[in-house]
C-alpha cells in the first residue's frame, strides 16, 4: 500500500520511523534501498518531522557505514497530489573521511584543510523519468559539511575525486542568502573571495555596499599535493541598481573564478564577470558587463522597435540580429544591426552591411552603416552616414594602388582618375562618395611616394575629385609635391594633374619673391656627383619661379620625361631629365 504523508508523521511523531522499501511502488526506489542500506528498509531513530520542508531528522544504521547509528536527514518526494510519498533523498554522516562500498570508495580527508566537518553519503532513492539526463542520473554520491558564520545550519557539498584532485560543488535554486559578500571568503577554499570588490570602480562601491548576496552555485577543486585552489561561484548581488543617465541593470549576478597560483597577479588570484538585464533609452538587453571598465555588451531580442524610429528608410530592407554596447558610466549605447537587404549607397553597393545606431545619456539618435567594399581584389571597411541629399560613404585604407581606384571610379561613376598619377600607389587615403542635386561627387585625399625620372623620388600629399551631374563628369586632382636634395633640403611645389582623365601629364610649380640661385633650385634634381652649373659665376639672377612638367610613358618601350623650367626677371633655364 503506497505511503502517505500522514503515515510518516505519525510514525515520527514518536520519535521513531520505519521505512520499508516495499511501500514505494517505483522500482528505481525499491533497488536503492536494497543496493545501498543491505536491507530492505531504513529505521529512524530520535526522528523529528518537519511538514514544511518534508524531512526528518534522526539518526539511522547504515551497515557499509558500521554498526552505530549516524546523523541522517531524509527529505521526501510527494506526487502531483502532495499526499502520497514516492522516494527520498538521505544524507548520511559518515564516521569515517575514507568512504567505503559500494559508496564511492574516495578519500575526502583533504577537504578537512578547506575547513570541512563532516563527510557525508547522499542515497537518491527517487524514481526515475523517461529523461536522458534522467537515466544517467547516479543513485549516490558523495559529500561534505561546512559550518559558516552567519548561516545557521551546516552547508552541504558533494564531492568527487579525480586523480588526485578533490572537487566540491552545491548549487543552491532559491539562492543561500548570505550577510555580505565579505562571507564568500568562508566558503571552502575561496579565501580571498572577498576581495570581488576591488574590480568595482569607485563609484559602485556604495551600490556593492547595499548588495544582498544570494549565492547560487559554488565548485571548488583542490589539489592536495600542490595545495592549489581552482574554482568558481554564481551570486546574486541585488534585483536592480540603479545607474547614471536613467539606465537600471536589473537581475545583477557575478561570476567568481578564483585560482589561489595567481594571487600574485594583483588581483588576488580572482576574475569577475557581472551580468545582468538592462534598461536603456527604451532597449531592453541581457548584458555582461566588463569591469573596471564598466562596458556592458549583449544582445537585442526585439530590435524592430529601434530601427524602425531612427531609421525608418531602411525598414523595407529588414534587420537581422541586433549586439548591444552600452558605457554605463555616460549611458551612452550603440546598437548593430544586420541588413538582410544591401542598401545602395550614392550609386554604390557595399557587401556585409551593418546598420549602427547610437545613442542614451544625451545624445540624440544617430545612425550610420558600415560595411565592405571591394577595390581592385581589397576589401576596405566602409562607413556611411546621412547627408542633406541622402546616404553618403567614407572609405579609409592604409595602402592602395591608384590604378586600383582609377579603375574603381570608372566602374562606379563613369570617369577615372588622371592617367599622370596612374603608378602611384596611395597611403592613408580617405575617400567619400556623396550625392549632390545634379549627381554624385567623389573626394579623395591621401599620400604617395612619386617615382620619378632619373631615379628622383618626391613625396606628395594628394586631393582627387570627380563630379558627376547632367553634362560630363569633372576631374580634377591637386596636391603638394616634396622634393629633397641630397643634403635633405626640402622644396615644395603645387601640384596640378591635366584634367583629362586620358592626360600624361602634371605641373607642379613653387614661387618666391626673394628668389633662390640656379644651384639651389637644380640641387633637389641632382645626383651629388653633378653640377651644371659648377664654374658659372654666381652673377646670374635668382630664380623666383620654378616649374616641373612630367609626362608618363604612354607605352611599354616609353620613358617618362621631367621637365624643369626656372624663371628669373631676365632669363629662363630649362633642364630635361630622362630615364
Amino acid at each position: 500500500m503506497p505511503l502517505s504523508v500522514e503515515q510518516i508523521a505519525e510514525r515520527a511523531r514518536n520519535g521513531s520511523l520505519l521505512l520499508k522499501a516495499e511501500e514505494f511502488a517505483d522500482s528505481a526506489v525499491r533497488d536503492a534501498f536494497s543496493a545501498y542500506l543491505g536491507s530492505p528498509g531504513l529505521n529512524f531513530s530520535d526522528a523529528e518531522f518537519t511538514a514544511e520542508s518534508m524531512t526528518v531528522r534522526g539518526r539511522c544504521a547504515v551497515p557499509a557505514l558500521g554498526p552505530e547509528p549516524c546523523p541522517a536527514v531524509a527529505e521526501f518526494l510527494t506526487d502531483t497530489s502532495g499526499r502520497t510519498v514516492v522516494g527520498c533523498v538521505l544524507v548520511v554522516d559518515a564516521p569515517k573521511w575514507r568512504l567505503p562500498e559500494p559508496f564511492p570508495a574516495y578519500d575526502l580527508s583533504p577537504l578537512q584543510a578547506l575547513g570541512a566537518q563532516s563527510p557525508v553519503v547522499v542515497l537518491d532513492a527517487t524514481p526515475r523519468t523517461d529523461g536522458a539526463a534522467e537515466q544517467e542520473r547516479t543513485s549516490v554520491a558523495a559529500g561534505a559539511r561546512w559550518e559558516l558564520p552567519g548561516l545557521g545550519e551546516p552547508v552541504l557539498f558533494l564531492a568527487s575525486v579525480h586523480e588526485g584532485t578533490v572537487t566540491v560543488s552545491a548549487r543552491f535554486p532559491d539562492g543561500l542568502s548570505l550577510p555580505s559578500l565579505r562571507h564568500m571568503a568562508d566558503l571552502p577554499g575561496c579565501t580571498g573571495a572577498d576581495a570581488v570588490t576591488e574590480h568595482f570602480p569607485a563609484e559602485w562601491q556604495e551600490l556593492l555596499a547595499s548588495a544582498l548576496p544570494a549565492l547560487r552555485e559554488v565548485t571548488v577543486s583542490y589539489a592536495p599535493g600542490d595545495g592549489r585552489v581552482t574554482g568558481a561561484l554564481d551570486v546574486d548581488l541585488a534585483h536592480a541598481w540603479p545607474l547614471p543617465a536613467g539606465a537600471t541593470l536589473s537581475r545583477v549576478r557575478a561570476r567568481i573564478a578564483l585560482d589561489s597560483a595567481a594571487r600574485q597577479d594583483g588581483w588576488g588570484g580572482l576574475s569577475v564577470e557581472l551580468s545582468g538585464h538592462l534598461s536603456v533609452g527604451g532597449l531592453e538587453s541581457a548584458v555582461t558587463v566588463e569591469l573596471p571598465a564598466l562596458t556592458a555588451h549583449g544582445e537585442l531580442a526585439d530590435s524592430s522597435e529601434l530601427f524602425e524610429h531612427a531609421a525608418p528608410d531602411l525598414a523595407k530592407n529588414g534587420m537581422g540580429g541586433a549586439s548591444f554596447l552600452c558605457d554605463l558610466r555616460e549611458g551612452a549605447f550603440v546598437v548593430a544591426g544586420e541588413l538582410l537587404s544591401p542598401l545602395e549607397i550614392a550609386g554604390v553597393r557595399i557587401e556585409d552591411q551593418t546598420v549602427l545606431v547610437s545613442g542614451g545619456g544625451d545624445r540624440a539618435l544617430e545612425v550610420t552603416l558600415a560595411g565592405t567594399l571591394v577595390v581592385g581584389g581589397t576589401r576596405i571597411g566602409v562607413k556611411a552616414g546621412r547627408t542633406a541629399q541622402g546616404w553618403g560613404l567614407t572609405v579609409e585604407a592604409d595602402r592602395i594602388a591608384l590604378r586600383d581606384i582609377s579603375a574603381w571610379t570608372e566602374q562606379t561613376l563613369g570617369s577615372g582618375l588622371p592617367a599622370s598619377l596612374a603608378e602611384l600607389t596611395l597611403r592613408d587615403l580617405c575617400f567619400e562618395v556623396v550625392p549632390t542635386p545634379s549627381g554624385r561627387l567623389f573626394a579623395a585625399a591621401g599620400s604617395a611616394e612619386f617615382p620619378l625620372p632619373a631615379g628622383l623620388r618626391a613625396r606628395a600629399h594628394l586631393t582627387t575629385r570627380i563630379s558627376t551631374g547632367d553634362g560630363p563628369s569633372e576631374v580634377e586632382a591637386t596636391g603638394s609635391l616634396l622634393l629633397s636634395g641630397p643634403e635633405s633640403s626640402l622644396m615644395e611645389l603645387d601640384l596640378v594633374a591635366d584634367k583629362d582623365p586620358d592626360a600624361t601629364s602634371w605641373t607642379a610649380t613653387w614661387a618666391a619673391q626673394e628668389g633662390i640661385t640656379l644651384a639651389e633650385a637644380l640641387a633637389p634634381l641632382l645626383p651629388a656627383t653633378g653640377s651644371p652649373t659648377a664654374g658659372l659665376p654666381n652673377l646670374l639672377p635668382s630664380v623666383e619661379k620654378i616649374s616641373l612638367r612630367y609626362t608618363a610613358p604612354t607605352a611599354a618601350d616609353a620613358t617618362a620625361s621631367l621637365v624643369l623650367t626656372t624663371d628669373a626677371r631676365q632669363a629662363r633655364a630649362v633642364l630635361v631629365i630622362t630615364d
